[in-house]
């Protein structure tokens, strides 16, 4: 005969915080704001989604152990640095088209880029 009971949940215990929520919270909105400074923005986003994922699977694995505080903590922070990823990719995919149509050379000197930018 197979026992169907659910284990014993310790109710008691104290709840703590998910370990990495404030950081991947923190990276997720530094990511959003250095989306245009060429990719820093798109590897603080990356760090912060892995962060976000060993997380959740702490949280998945025992949700009566982690405060619901830093559960939304963890997800505000991952849909932040999921934004900050996609608006530094378009930035960079920018930058790479921007270098394509005027030069790469042009965009190292600020007089040039100006007057390609005109020309165009």
């Amino acid at each position: 005969m197979t026992d169907y009971t659910q284990p014993q949940q310790d109710f008691n215990q104290p709840q703590v915080a998910l370990p990495n929520a404030t950081a991947v919270l923190i990276l997720g909105i530094i990511g959003i704001l250095t989306c245009c400074c060429w990719g820093i923005g798109a590897v603080l986003a990356v760090i912060a989604l892995v962060l976000a994922a060993k997380d959740m699977k702490l949280y998945k694995s025992n949700p009566y152990m982690y405060t619901k505080s830093s559960f939304n903590n963890l997800n505000a922070g991952r849909i932040c640095a999921i934004i900050g990823l996609v608006f530094s990719l378009l930035c960079i995919a920018y930058y790479i088209y921007l270098g394509s149509i005027i030069g790469w050379e042009n965009m190292q000197d600020p007089e040039a880029l100006q007057e390609a930018l005109q020309n165009l």
